[in-house]
């Protein structure tokens, strides 16, 4: 799945995988039935490096995962996951990352399309780059990740623009929205910032 850990607005990928048969550990084949998870940093150029010897316990340590979420759980701008587990407790991948880049989160809400605004296309102008995704329902197995879209945009300290094509065929522009906020946005040009946006963790 892919989702930005360090705000530089270059999408990373987080893969996470088991073996379908518990009984392969004893088969002496060159896999086992838990597996550590595989975290890709983006270069921005087109590439990915693998990260993972680097990126924690949480993923080098090998489990019998199924499904994945991502979310901002905490508002700060940084993206964590949830991750299912076969017969085990989930798993929480906690982002400890800390970086001096921007980001901006919008809530798209909708009224004349549906209420959870799936399926609007978000585009945001900051800085030299137009960055473009849209609000998606599901997201893996048995799972639901957060379904506010998240952006990091890198140095950019300004938001330009954030565009919003809603389902019923709407679109709508919206200026001066701040960076590292989460703004829920309401079809038909309503816009607010979010109470509960950059709350402190407990």
């Amino acid at each position: 799945m892919f989702l930005n850990i360090d705000n530089d607005g270059w999408p990373n990928l987080l893969l996470m995988n088991k073996h379908v048969y518990p009984k392969v550990n004893s088969q002496h084949l060159d896999n086992s039935y838990k597996e550590p998870r595989i975290l890709f940093h983006n270069n921005g150029d087109g590439t990915f490096s693998d990260i993972s010897a680097s990126a924690g316990v949480g993923i080098i340590t090998a489990a019998s995962s199924r499904g994945l979420a991502v979310g901002d759980l905490w508002n700060d701008g940084r993206i964590s996951a949830v991750i299912n587990n076969m017969n085990a407790a989930p798993s929480l991948l906690v982002n400890q990352i800390k970086s001096s880049n921007h980001w901006v989160t919008i809530h798209a809400v909708g009224t004349k399309s549906n209420r959870d605004g799936i399926g609007a296309r978000i585009r945001v102008k900051a800085g030299s780059r137009i960055l473009v995704d849209e609000v998606r329902s599901g997201s893996s197995y048995i799972s639901q990740s957060d379904m506010r879209v998240h952006f990091g945009l890198g140095k950019a300290d300004r938001i330009e623009w954030v565009e919003i094509r809603w389902l019923s065929g709407l679109t709508e522009q919206f200026t001066n929205l701040a960076v590292d906020q989460v703004h829920r946005v309401k079809e038909d040009s309503s816009v607010s910032r979010e109470a509960d946006t950059k709350k402190l963790r407990q």
